[in-house]
């Protein structure tokens, strides 16, 4: 009722709709070029209350090489064995050799380097190699007397065996056993020991093992007795 007469109201809502239209066009347009263009995986975003947790990405340090020279030593912090006094080691010697004496001559040894040899020279079974045994806590005596008294390898050092080689009751509170054999002595048929307290020490070749010097036997020639004889003549007058 308010338009005018002359159609202009008519001209302008034909135009508005018309550009309308043309925009409803332009936007489907858009439309479909959107979908043509668009990728086809599509992804989701939840909405959560918790934002997602974010790791922190893993760092990796470089390898630091610490030289040998300041590690820490095991043999610096733990302390070594250490032999006792000789007057503290109670030694006992038993003759395996064969060789008449030969274990009162290393008691007697041992007894001049001050150790206790209180225990009597001892027999043994026949004994190919030389043995030095000792308790828990005397080995490093067992080797200074192998090595130091003795010339012997420290290969003869061994731990005392159980049983050991000689009767307990034989070497009461003994630490050391000494068990000459004969790779030191040399083979003999005699076994016997040398009465206890035997003060002859065994001499010591080059090559490190005790020999025993024996000395030659002195042979006497027989004596002769000659007797005086008297003749008496006869004189006849």
């Amino acid at each position: 009722m308010h338009a005018r007469g002359d159609g202009s109201f008519a001209r302008s809502a034909g135009r508005q709709t018309l550009v309308g239209a043309i925009l409803i066009a332009v936007a489907v347009i858009i439309g479909v070029v959107l979908l043509h263009t668009a990728p086809s995986s599509v992804t989701t975003v939840s909405a959560s209350a918790n934002p997602p947790t974010t790791k922190a990405p893993h760092v990796t340090r470089p390898r630091t090489t610490v030289p040998n020279s300041t590690l820490p030593s095991i043999a610096s912090t733990t302390a070594a064995p250490q032999a006792h006094p000789p007057g503290q080691v109670k030694i006992a010697v038993a003759n395996g050799s064969g060789v008449p004496g030969l274990a009162g001559r290393i008691r007697a040894q041992l007894n001049s380097a001050g150790y206790n040899t209180s225990v009597p020279a001892l027999n043994a079974a026949a004994t190919p190699t030389t043995a030095v045994y000792y308790v828990s806590g005397y080995g490093p005596d067992a080797t200074a007397i192998a090595t130091g008294q003795l010339s012997l390898p420290a290969g003869v050092v061994k731990p005392m065996p159980n049983p050991p080689p000689i009767a307990a009751s034989q070497i009461p509170g003994v630490q050391v056993l000494v068990v000459a054999g004969t790779d030191i002595g040399g083979a003999t048929t005699n076994t016997t020991e040398a009465p206890a307290g035997n003060t002859i020490a065994p001499a010591v070749s080059s090559k490190g093992t005790t020999t025993i010097a024996h000395s030659p036997a002195t042979t006497h020639p027989p004596t002769t007795v000659h007797t005086a004889t008297t003749v008496h003549t006869t004189t006849t007058g």
